[in-house]
């Protein structure tokens, strides 16, 4: 990227001027904060500036409620746990394999729950941010093993994001989940485990080649004394922790977790790490010139490293709204599935099984990233099996739920979803005759509107022509039309 093309740093933090505020950069915005660049959404985002528009979206936090399986699973895992204390080693085995088996099912109804909970447009910015950070502060089912800790940590990150990183990160450090993912519970005095400390200043906090070696045998000494007990607590045991004294960037004393925390954020390189890992995720793949970064860091440090602050002043930067950061990123494939569904008006289905599955297939399970890196993201997304994946999930809408694909217990959840009206899960057939009756160039008007942050339709226009034929039926000819247009790059971007 051409940098001398951009504005000069001094500048590209300021607010988007109110002249520049219309329906193509609330369109951006749209995109960019949630999943959906639906025009009533848009609308509502024009009624205000940037700033009112990410404070309405992001303003008051909305707690996940507890999913109901596992609310009725929590008593039977307890008992399970408890039952460990009084078990020979054949009935520990069997205990055992009953929790894996709880906490598996527990983690998918997880799953489908908060998939569900951020399909809300009232949720979906929150949730957005949420995953965010989930990708910065990295957990895994697979290493923590633990449903009811994994919707902690997650309920610990959501209610985070209305104050400062430094109290995110001591929050998030003690976590059950943390405490088991990164082996902080095997960190004790004279028998160091370096793994949370090399983390936490590499991939949470500071990035690489901000640190010693040294920096990190120190800061691992800092965190001895955590445990996480068989109720899923962590605790502190004082004389598990080393209370000598540690020299960890510079200076000495007897450091704990809190203290360690406050020296990361005394490093210059705290003020750039958030805003350069939100740059990759909101903004470029490529990142932008260090000084960029560094003009945005040094301001949010003097906002005390408030996130509402960062999140507010990235979103309605000028820099933010440049045309060349506009449809340049590829959705991931839980934007790709939550914008569909919000943009087709459809619910999401109510089987564990089938939906993670799907957007498994597109490349991202739930809690569940390659490594302690996160997704990488951006052009990794596309390929050609997840591009067959995002192909393939447009063909299932497009049809009646397949039911003889289901087992007793998905069909009895459909027929919940039926009862409760929450199973739009095929798209309108009415819609897709009437969209069939309607002239091709009307049809790509309609569609590009709906459908891209860049609502020109020329192209989509021309494809159509060369898609329907004259002989196809209405709803025929609608459903190509929607086909064809999901199926467009425009779509894949946002």
């Amino acid at each position: 990227m051409p940098d001398s093309n951009l504005l000069a740093p001094v500048d590209a933090w300021l607010p988007l001027p109110k002249a520049e505020w219309n329906e193509t950069t609330g369109r951006h915005l749209a995109s960019r904060l949630g999943y959906s660049v639906q025009p009533d959404l848009v609308e509502a985002f024009l009624k205000g500036g940037p700033k009112t528009s990410i404070k309405i979206a992001l303003g008051s936090i909305n707690g996940m409620p507890q999913p109901e399986m596992l609310v009725g699973m929590m008593e039977e895992i307890e008992a399970s746990v408890m039952s460990l204390r009084e078990a020979d080693e054949i009935e520990k085995r069997e205990i055992r394999q009953n929790l894996r088996k709880l906490n598996r099912t527990g983690y998918n109804d997880f799953a489908l729950q908060w998939i569900r909970f951020a399909r809300n447009p009232a949720n979906s910015c929150q949730e957005k941010l949420t995953l965010f950070f989930q990708n910065v502060w990295v957990v895994a089912f697979a290493g923590v093993r633990s449903t009811p800790a994994l919707l902690d940590y997650q309920e610990r990150i959501r209610r985070s994001i209305g104050g400062t990183y430094p109290e995110m990160c001591k929050h998030l450090a003690v976590s059950p989940a943390m405490v088991r993912y990164l082996n902080l519970n095997q960190n004790r005095k004279g028998s160091p485990n370096e793994n949370f400390a090399r983390e936490l200043f590499e991939l949470f906090c500071l990035g690489e080649g901000n640190y010693t070696e040294n920096d990190i045998k120190e800061a691992a000494r800092a965190l001895t004394g955590y445990v996480v007990n068989q109720e899923d607590e962590v605790r502190f045991i004082d004389r598990r922790h080393d209370n000598s004294r540690k020299t960890i960037f510079g200076q000495t004393g007897n450091f704990g977790l809190e203290e360690l925390i406050d020296l990361v954020f005394k490093q210059p390189a705290a003020d750039e790490f958030l805003p350069r890992e939100l740059v990759r995720a909101y903004l470029t793949e490529d990142g932008l010139p260090d000084q960029y970064i560094a003009e945005l860091g040094t301001q949010w440090k003097a906002a005390g490293f408030s996130i509402p602050y960062l999140i507010s002043t990235f979103f309605s930067s000028r820099l933010f709204y440049d045309e060349r950061f506009r449809d340049n990123l590829i959705k991931s494939p839980f934007h790709y599935y939550l914008g569909l569904l919000q943009d087709l008006d459809l619910d999401v289905f109510p089987s564990p099984r089938l939906t993670t599955n799907m957007i498994r297939s597109m490349g991202q399970a739930f809690f569940n990233p390659p490594n302690v890196r996160g997704w990488v993201g951006g052009r990794h997304w596309i390929n050609s099996a997840t591009l067959i994946a995002r192909n393939r999930l447009v063909q299932s809408v497009m049809n009646r739920p397949p039911m003889g694909q289901l087992n007793a217990d998905e069909k009895a959840a459909l027929e919940k979803a039926v009862e409760a009206g929450e199973a739009r899960l095929q798209v309108d057939p009415g819609w897709l005759t009437r969209l069939g009756k309607m002239p091709l160039d009307e049809v790509a008007k309609d569609l590009a509107a709906r459908l891209y942050t860049n609502p020109d339709s020329r192209q989509l226009e021309g494809i159509l022509n060369e898609t329907v034929s004259p002989k196809m039926s209405d709803r025929r000819k609608g459903v190509a039309c929607l086909i064809a247009a999901l199926a467009q790059p425009a779509y894949h971007l946002c």
